[in-house]
């Protein structure tokens, strides 16, 4: 019996290997067939075959793309990187001399260098980047690592919205470093495509905050704020589940995961370890070195702004005045058959400055840092005064006034 079955097994690998070796055989005329055809130019698709191939085209028939290794870059269209200048500014590096109150023997105290400017009272200005989709971010990080500016904005609300271009901006950061100041890059908060209406939608992107810190990142502005709950849950998105001792518990426990902490304490140029200790939102935690920010920016936003804006965890806010603007103006806003004198007698005008106002009284309120401007036409010295604390450097002339009146001791 056992003789039998010895045979049946043999003569079952007999007819597999049979089986394989004519299949085998089959799929080897089929090869040589194709390759025939290939070389006398027939594409073996449809009657006839396509037409010969162009040469240089790599093998491929005609009409199918391939790679080729190019990019946008290569385009003589090309927009640019910074997409909000069109094209990346002449370098964004100091031209001006240091403000006469600065000390060119710094030493950086923070990680964060906004966190470090805001502890000092000092205005923070910030550079914008926004990535077209091209793979030049590593570079721009570099170019931009000695910036005039204190901060970045690193922009996917509206630019290209890829965590490998942040990744690689940061890298390029730290190996163009460290800053002037001594500080191995600039601050780098990231503005996400996702927006603050409500806690469901929030928590259901909220991991879009935790890729962002998982990149190196400081931490992120989220636009279109409108929900308590949905700043809380952002928040918590910025935070691990675990509160140091000293630091008073959120009502929410944060949800960065375990294994995040490795690119982005490289980038920090810290141990694990330590990045464990001050990936928290300041100044919840006076230690923390995250620092987290909403956009309060159209007409709802203002109704709740006192609400939004008691949330503990964030460290700055704005009100979005442009988008603001669409949101109370609508068509008006942008419509061309209108003069400036006529939009600004709009009865939806002067509520948009009653509205701006009010934000920027509930961030102050709060103890929150101000990006944005004063009440209206005060001067930059007079926003500064009421409690400007960032913004967009715009001009390095501008900037350069700015630390001229608060007495900069930080180099840039």
């Amino acid at each position: 019996m056992a003789d039998s079955d010895n045979e049946i097994k043999k003569e079952g690998t007999r007819i597999r290997k049979r089986d394989f070796l004519k299949r085998f055989g089959m799929v080897s005329a089929g090869v040589v067939a194709a390759g025939s055809a290939l070389a006398q130019g027939r594409g073996g698709a449809g009657r006839g075959g396509a037409a010969p191939r162009p040469p240089g085209s790599g093998g491929y028939p005609e009409g199918v793309p391939h790679a080729t290794g190019r990019s946008m870059l290569d385009s003589p269209n090309y927009i640019g990187t910074a997409s909000k200048g069109f094209g990346f500014r002449a370098n964004w590096a100091r031209t001006l001399p240091w403000v006469p109150t600065v000390d060119p023997n710094y030493k950086p105290r923070r990680i964060n260098k906004a966190i470090e400017l805001w502890e000092d009272n000092q205005v923070v200005a910030y550079a914008e980047y926004g990535a077209s989709g091209a793979p030049d971010c590593y570079e721009e990080g570099k170019r931009m690592a000695k910036t005039f500016c204190d901060a970045i904005n690193f922009e996917m609300e509206n630019d290209s919205f890829n965590f490998d271009s942040l990744r690689n901006f940061m890298q390029g950061l730290v190996d163009g470093g460290p800053t002037p100041s001594g500080h191995r890059t600039p601050m780098v908060f990231v503005t996400l495509p996702v927006w603050g209406y409500d806690g469901p939608s929030m928590r259901a992107n909220v991991w879009q905050v935790a890729q962002a810190m998982a990149a190196g990142a400081h931490g992120c502005l989220i636009c279109e704020t409108e929900s308590a709950e949905a700043t809380e849950i952002a928040v918590a998105g910025a935070r691990y589940k675990w509160t140091w001792p000293g630091v008073k518990q959120l009502p929410l426990e944060g949800c960065r995961g375990a294994g995040s902490q490795a690119f982005a304490a490289h980038i920090w140029g810290i141990s694990t370890a330590e990045y464990n200790r001050v990936a928290d939102v300041w100044p919840h935690n006076p230690k923390g070195e995250v620092t987290m920010g909403v956009k309060l920016e159209n007409r709802r936003s203002a109704q709740v702004c006192e609400e939004v804006l008691s949330v503990p965890g964030l460290a700055f806010c704005e009100p979005g005045p442009s988008d603001n603007g669409l949101s109370h103006l609508g068509w008006d806003a942008v419509r061309e058959d209108i003069t400036p004198a006529q939009r600004a007698a709009l009865p939806a005008q002067r509520q948009l400055e009653v509205d701006l106002e009010r934000i920027r009284l509930a961030a102050k309120a709060n103890n929150i840092r101000w990006l944005g401007n004063g009440p209206p036409g005060a001067t930059p010295e007079q926003q500064i005064d009421q409690g400007r604390r960032m913004g967009p450097a715009g001009s390095e002339q501008n900037t350069q006034a700015d630390r001229l009146y608060t007495k900069r001791r930080m180099p840039y």
